[in-house]
């Protein structure tokens, strides 16, 4: 496991991780790019509220996500149902 520092709303932080360099660089850019939504979006100054609130959108983006993917595993279970389906029919036909 590796330390890395980063920024995040011009506070560094050590974080520890497995990941590389880059995708730890990426989720720090992530977060603050979300807080800065959230800075556009509000006329909030705290800091912990600005971190609240991009943690709730950076939440529902994840929910969100998952509900995608949820729907995909979804349609690709009832093709491959019909897929096989249609593979067993045509086998019974001919036989």
């Amino acid at each position: 496991m590796r330390t890395f520092d980063v920024k995040i709303l011009g506070q560094r932080y050590k974080v520890r991780s497995d990941e590389g360099e880059e995708y730890i660089n990426g989720l720090a850019e992530y977060v603050n790019d979300q807080i800065g939504e959230v800075q556009k979006k509000t006329k909030t100054v705290a800091t912990h509220n600005l971190a609240i609130l991009a943690a709730m959108n950076i939440a529902d983006n994840l929910f969100k996500a998952k509900e995608r993917e949820d729907q995909i595993k979804k349609e690709v279970r009832e093709r491959v149902r019909r897929i096989l389906k249609l593979i067993r029919k045509n086998r019974e036909e001919s036989e």
